[in-house]
């Protein structure tokens, strides 16, 4: 189904007004910031409700991301794409073809992780938006902005530069592609794998 744009914006009004009535301003942190959270966790809820995401293409970011989580506990080390491949039983180019066409369901996956519940829930997009010198932090705590750093720490060089350039310095992935020397495909790719492995090391960090 197609994205209803209409829908779209109604939810970020929806979220606009919740941010309006919630905001706690003894949090010291900036309204627009937590405006944008809550905006963007309405669109995104929108979305999961309208299920608009092919389930065969749901199905294959699962399995893609199983197999990431198989062969890094086996191995206690981030997956290369050709193990993870191997794994999967197809070509290395057709992993990085899938990494790219599951982008946006890797996003809504990876938003479902949070802190918290009800109205004090955060979502995972959230805590990679927070550093020590960011006053959402205060909300978050210290032990989960620990947390989420030993997530980057995890991951491969190039993987936590896109993560950090996407959540941090809020470029889209074209304007990574130009930085890193790669396609807006290839940045795609790497941002899913990037998300794949921070997914399965927060889940399970969190049980």
């Amino acid at each position: 189904k197609d994205v209803d744009i209409k829908e779209m914006l109604n939810s970020g009004i929806i979220g606009l007004v919740d941010a309006l009535e919630k905001y706690d301003p003894s949090h010291e942190t900036n309204f627009a910031t937590y405006a944008q959270f809550r905006i963007r966790g309405a669109i995104l809820d929108s979305f999961r409700s309208q299920d608009w995401l092919p389930r065969s293409l749901r199905f294959k970011s699962h399995k893609i991301e199983e197999a990431y989580q198989i062969i890094e506990q086996k191995l206690g080390r981030p997956a290369t794409d050709e193990e993870v491949a191997k794994e999967l039983g197809m070509e290395v180019s057709q992993l990085r073809k899938l990494l790219g066409e599951v982008g946006s369901i890797v996003m809504l996956s990876f938003e479902e992780l949070g802190f918290g519940h009800g109205e004090e829930r955060f979502q995972a997009s959230e805590w990679l938006a927070s550093s020590s010198d960011d006053p959402l932090s205060s909300i978050l705590g210290g032990e989960k902005v620990g947390l989420i750093a030993r997530a980057l720490d995890r991951l491969p060089e190039k993987e936590r530069l896109v993560i950090s350039l996407y959540f941090y310095e809020e470029l889209n992935l074209k304007e990574i592609g130009e930085i890193l020397g790669v396609t807006e495909s290839r940045a795609s790719q790497i941002r899913s794998r990037a998300l794949i492995r921070l997914k399965n090391y927060l889940r399970n960090a969190l049980k």
